[in-house]
């Protein structure tokens, strides 16, 4: 009777054990972007596969990555549209020959037109091109997973990513790991990967699951793929340019990878761990250009490649019914933003070799028109990722449209209390983002380029020849501080004075910033009692700065000196 005594008891405390466990699991939030993917190991039954299919023949590939909603006219005296021009230079290339594949490398759009119609127009114009795959950039998220799902659930064409999963199981099932397509004679693997850097762009992560280990998961895939019987595996990458040559060196079987991000254009031959080549493609921005990547193979083996890249201008022909589709979105959406609010007398430089790697009047004048008009703002910090365009608004009117074109997400300003030590913590993490001569660059461990702060209230040099920071890209910890800021000053009433590390400012930040964008983690993590939501949209700012004052006269000041 003891015995079955203490069997009961043992019983019960397994059982309280249980319930605690599942009221556990049920009351956690899915919202970490990080995760283990276990289910994704290589499975066993796969590992004798042979990697030579003992294909020959040949495939065409068309890449066109990056577009960002860049669909319409080329100028005011186009009768077509860019999206019309590739679709047009697409179907000459090949696009509806059976050995051709076409495939978009990420962010299909982004900023105000984007968010107004919810993709649709990106998704749909896309489609009539005749792409067969796609991989989502990070802008795919600039709106949360539900707007992502809007447009995603709408796609007539497969759309994956082996690192990335949704709690949403009808986006979680849209968004697969892979596809096979044929073409010509060939089987053609085609998986996605995105940036595991994806936590410094998104900052609403809900229901969003980010796998870092690439390298695990592409070996899983390939295998799975080779299983399958692909003659042809193919990497569609969102990722730069170091990530996608460590994915090409540290995984066997990948004949090409096709990839975006960076908004390059180049492509490199890697060999991998096997000493097999893989070849890297990026192809640009904005639509400006179609490659299309030729590969022989002979028993399996790769021979021959062949890369051609096209520039998309205005002398090409035009597909007029993508075109039609287009441009009636164009002209809803931008009649009532054309009439200028104001004049420039000097251009404004936004170009991104400009703003990603010092000062520039535009970002100056940015950055300014917080710390004029925000109550209380002393400094402001701006990601230059965030100041799009990539162009020189020439002198002249201003309109609006323009306006959403310079600063296209819509961006709230944030007041957050900050200490001077605080301050330059933030702005070495902006300086890793520059390149030094002899610079040994580890992108995942420090500030990706677009987030390059422009600023205001503040001067200082940064020595590139100094330590960058760095943090640890898995769990984020700080691997080094950074000593490239030298000489940091604020403008004062009195003048400009070196800051004092200890004393509290008040920095004017976006809210894509504040959140921790751009892998600012030391501003997401301010208590919430040091940061006030002005919600006061920075496009409408910089609009009723600009009407206002008119003209404008923006001149750089020496506030940021590298060397």
């Amino acid at each position: 009777m003891r015995d079955k005594k203490y069997l009961k008891y043992i019983a019960l405390a397994l059982a309280l054990i249980f319930l605690a466990l599942l009221v556990v699991a049920v009351l956690i939030p899915a919202t970490s972007i990080y995760q283990e993917k276990t289910d994704k190991s290589p499975e066993k039954n796969l590992t004798d596969i042979s990697e030579n299919s003992g294909f020959c023949g040949k495939i065409n590939i068309l890449a066109t990555p990056d577009i960002h909603s860049h669909l319409f006219s080329m100028s005011e005296n186009d009768t077509g549209s860019r999206i019309g021009r590739i679709s047009a230079l697409a179907d000459k290339l090949g696009e509806d020959n059976p050995d051709t594949l076409y495939l978009f490398a990420g962010d299909l759009g982004e900023g105000n037109f984007y968010n107004k119609y919810n993709g649709i127009p990106e998704i749909t114009a896309y489609t009539m091109a005749g792409v067969d795959a796609a991989v989502p950039g990070n802008h795919a998220f600039d709106y949360s997973a539900d707007f992502f799902k809007f447009w995603a659930l709408n796609s007539s064409y497969p759309l994956i990513c082996a690192n990335i999963d949704f709690s949403d199981t009808a986006l979680n099932e849209t968004v697969k790991d892979y596809t096979i397509v044929n073409a010509g004679s060939a089987k053609v693997g085609i998986f996605g990967i995105i940036t595991p850097q994806l936590e410094k762009y998104v900052t609403d992560t809900d229901g969003i699951f980010l796998y870092k280990d690439t390298k695990d998961l592409s070996e899983s895939v390939v295998k799975k793929l080779q299983h399958e019987g692909c003659d042809v595996i193919i990497a569609l990458s969102h990722q730069y340019g170091d990530e996608d040559e460590e994915l090409a060196k540290s995984v066997s079987g990948i004949s090409l990878i096709v990839g975006g991000h960076d908004h390059l254009s180049w492509n490199k031959t890697v060999e991998s761990r096997d000493g097999n080549q893989t070849l890297i493609v990026h192809s640009g921005k904005y639509g400006e250009e179609i490659s299309r990547i030729s590969i022989s193979f002979e028993n399996g083996t790769q021979t021959n490649t062949n890369i051609e890249r096209y520039e998309i201008t205005e002398d090409l022909p035009d597909d007029s019914s993508v075109t039609s589709y287009v441009m009636p979105y164009y002209y809803e959406y931008t009649e009532s933003l054309s009439e200028p609010v104001g004049i420039t007398t000097v251009p404004l430089d936004a170009t991104y070799e400009t703003l990603r790697n010092g000062e520039s009047n535009a970002g100056d004048f940015i950055t300014d028109t917080i710390t004029k008009n925000i109550y209380g703002s002393e400094i402001a910090l701006i990601n230059s990722g965030s100041i799009r365009g990539d162009y020189t608004i020439p002198a002249g009117e201003i309109s609006y449209l323009t306006l959403t074109t310079l600063l296209p997400f819509e961006n709230m300003i944030v007041n957050l209390e900050m200490s001077g030590s605080d301050i330059k913590d933030t702005l070495e993490r902006s300086a890793s983002a520059l390149k030094g001569q002899n610079d040994e660059f580890e992108s995942d461990e420090r500030t990706p380029k677009g987030g390059f702060l422009q600023v205001s209230g503040v001067h200082f040099l940064i020595n590139t020849n100094s330590e960058p920071f760095r943090s640890d890209p898995v769990n984020g910890s700080v691997l080094s501080y950074g000593n490239r800021i030298e000489n940091l000053s604020v403008v004062t009433d009195e003048g400009i004075i070196p800051i004092d590390l200890k004393k509290t400012y008040t920095v004017s930040v976006n809210n894509y910033l504040a959140g921790g964008g751009d892998g600012y983690s030391n501003l997401a993590e301010i208590a919430d009692d040091r940061k006030y939501n002005t919600e006061i949209n920075l496009i409408n700012l910089l609009a009723d700065e600009i009407g206002t004052n008119s003209p404008i006269t923006p001149v750089t000041d020496g506030r940021i000196v590298v060397f």
